[in-house]
Parts: structure tokens; C-alpha cells; sequence
């Protein structure tokens, strides 16, 4: 009797690069960097202008300059949260300074805000994988649900929605997501238009429990929205932003949800990860991580805390380990680096026992002969 599998899936950038080179995030950096550059407006521009140039006077670089900005935008969250902070311990009589924390705090959320915008307006536009990529993509998926016929558990690092299109494509009524499809909420969207969406499921009850493939935006999503008082988090149709609209409202304060991902450098994460819905997207991975005796690592660089301390806490004390495929391109990523974000120390045996490094990339990575040691 064949014996049905279930494996846990983490995808990081180095997927969405494979199978559309714009979504390098050198490149995102330095288009975002130029339509900071070219915007116009009033105080909140001029700021933004004025925090990218702090953050990255010489432009972008390297990969890791996005988080960089991101992590300067990230950081009017914690201004908003001081302010807040602030208002509470004022004094009720005194109302100027009440007024004038509030005045700061609104502020500091149109920076934000308009910041956050145009980096995410880059990678929806981006968002596509060209003909050829496409087709590589869905083979890499299909290889994956029909290798795998227990349970497929994949947290998915990026936000745009290349492997959600993937999916659908794939395996549709075997798929679900955060998306409720049978809760709605309503939202203004662009210009003020009230439209009905579905909601973000909130708790473990609301996956069926019959659909075997989970997708998780551990960091969120380019559909993932909510409103500021946190009421109402909402999954927004891919169409809906495709126009630039959604955007430009944003900006220009004509809509009443806002994005929802993880936009901040690697010591602020943990505390962004620590909140809905990231919390529930981390303990749904974690449980597809226990019940997985196979872990299948595609694109990722393991420079990420928090996904680390899930990794680790999940493996440290399983035994046997869980056989463990990476798929990277080339030889940056260095086996002790793997080893060390496992948990595994030098005074631990080989890893080789556990883990393969396959380091031909994503493309084509289901024809090769580490994926068929991994699925046998």
C-alpha cells in the first residue's frame, strides 16, 4: 500500500525571481526610488522624498537595500504607535496638545501610507509571470500536488500573487487560502465606491478541512487590506489593483482600507509577525511543519528571524528529522547557514543524512535528480 505524504512548502523570493526577473528586489528598490523621485505634492512627499534619501543616499545596490527602505517606512508604524502612546497618557484637559499629537500621528500616516503604496504598486505591476515562465511554474506546482497526496502546506513569504495563480490553475478545488469565501465585508475601494469582498479568515476553525493544499502569506499580500481601526481585513480581487486605482487612493485618501504585509527591517519583524493576521498564517505553517515528514525550501536566503525560529522550533526536537530539500541558485548559500537557522550545531553529526542543496534553481527543479530522491 502506497504510503500518502504530506510536505510543508516555503517559498521565499528566489521563486518570483525564477519565474519573472523583474521581481529581483534590487529592481523593485530603484524603480521605487525613482517614483519617489518623480512624485509631486505637498509636507507628506517632501518627508518620503526625505526618508528614502536618508535610508539609501547612494540608491539601490543589492538585494537587501529593499528591506532597508521598506524598514525606514516601517518605521512610521512605530511613530503612529508612540503617538498613540502619547495621547492616551495626556492629561484630558489639555486638548491643544491632545490636537497637536493627533495632527503628528495623521501625519505620520500619510507617509506612510504613500510610501507603502508605491513600493507595492511596483510588485503588482510586476506581478505576472511572462508565457514560458508561466508554463515552468505551473510544472514545478503540478509536481508538487501529485508527488504529495497528503496534506501540501505552503507558506509563502512573497506578496505578489504568481503562486496563487499557480494554484488556481492547478489544483483550484483541492486549494485554499486566507480568503473566507463564504464571509464578506464591505470596503471603499477607489474614489469612495463601496464594493462587497470576501474576508480574511480569523481563526484555525475557518480552513475546511478537506481541502488539502493551504497556501499562507506568512508576511502578507498585495490583496490582504484592512482598515485602520482593525475591524475589518478584507481579501481584495488581483483585478481590483491591476488598474493603479486602489493605489492613487491611497495616496490621495479615498479609500478606507489599507494594505496589509510586513514591510520592516529584520529586527522589527518579529514584533509585525507577533499580529493578525500574520500570527494565524505562522501557526498554520507551523502545524503543516510538524505533521510534514518532508520540507521543501524554495528561494529563500534563511536571513529571516522569525522564519528561522518557526523552522527551528518545528525540527529541533523531531526524530527522526524531516528529510529536507533547499532549492537556491548558486553558490551563495552556504550549507552551515541552512544548518545553523535548523538548529543543527557542530557538535551534531553530517546533515547530509537530512538535508540536500539543490543549487540549480527553481526552473525545471522537478526533472531533476534531487527532486526525485526527495519524493521517493
Amino acid at each position: 500500500m502506497a504510503v500518502v505524504r504530506s510536505v510543508a512548502v516555503l517559498v521565499g523570493n528566489g521563486l518570483s525571481i525564477a519565474f519573472n526577473p523583474e521581481l529581483n528586489l534590487q529592481s523593485i528598490t530603484g524603480e521605487v526610488l525613482r517614483r519617489i523621485e518623480a512624485a509631486e505634492g505637498g509636507d507628506v512627499v517632501v518627508a518620503m522624498k526625505e526618508i528614502a534619501e536618508r535610508a539609501l543616499p547612494e540608491g539601490a545596490r543589492s538585494a537587501e537595500d529593499f528591506e532597508v527602505l521598506v524598514g525606514a517606512f516601517g518605521a512610521e508604524s512605530r511613530t503612529l504607535d508612540l503617538l498613540d502612546t502619547l495621547a492616551q497618557l495626556t492629561k484630558p484637559a489639555d486638548e491643544e496638545l491632545r490636537a497637536a499629537i493627533r495632527r503628528v500621528s495623521g501625519f505620520a500616516e500619510q507617509v506612510r501610507d504613500t510610501s507603502v503604496s508605491h513600493v507595492l504598486e511596483v510588485i503588482s505591476e510586476r506581478s505576472h509571470a511572462y508565457v514560458d515562465d508561466a508554463r515552468s511554474l505551473y510544472d514545478l506546482v503540478t509536481a508538487i500536488i501529485e508527488s504529495f497526496k497528503g496534506k501540501v502546506v505552503i507558506g509563502n513569504l512573497n506578496y505578489d500573487t504568481l503562486l496563487l495563480a499557480a494554484l488556481l490553475a492547478v489544483c483550484q478545488s483541492e486549494l485554499v487560502d486566507m480568503g473566507h469565501g463564504n464571509r464578506h465585508v464591505k470596503v471603499l475601494v477607489d474614489d469612495r465606491i463601496e464594493r462587497e469582498v470576501n474576508a480574511l479568515r480569523s481563526s484555525i476553525d475557518d480552513f475546511p478541512s478537506q481541502k488539502r493544499v493551504q497556501l499562507l502569506h506568512l508576511h502578507g499580500s498585495l490583496t490582504f487590506w484592512a482598515t485602520r481601526d482593525g475591524k475589518i481585513y478584507a481579501k481584495l480581487p488581483k483585478e481590483m489593483l491591476d488598474d493603479g486605482d486602489q493605489w492613487r487612493a491611497i495616496r490621495e485618501g479615498t479609500t478606507n482600507v489599507r494594505p496589509v504585509v510586513v514591510l520592516a527591517n529584520r529586527k522589527d519583524k518579529a514584533e509585525h509577525v507577533a499580529k493578525f493576521p500574520f500570527d494565524l498564517a505562522y501557526e498554520m505553517f507551523s502545524s503543516g511543519l510538524a505533521k510534514a515528514t518532508r520540507w521543501l525550501i524554495i528561494g529563500y536566503s534563511f536571513r529571516d528571524d522569525p522564519v528561522n525560529a518557526t523552522l527551528r522550533s518545528e525540527f529541533i526536537n523531531r526524530d527522526p528529522k524531516p528529510t529536507v530539500l533547499v532549492v537556491t541558485h548558486g553558490d551563495d548559500l552556504r550549507r552551515k547557514d541552512v544548518e545553523r537557522a535548523f538548529g543543527w550545531g557542530a557538535e551534531d553529526a553530517s546533515s547530509e543524512a537530512w538535508l540536500t542543496i539543490e543549487r540549480g534553481g527553481a526552473s525545471g527543479v522537478e526533472t531533476r535528480e534531487d527532486w526525485m530522491n526527495f519524493i521517493e
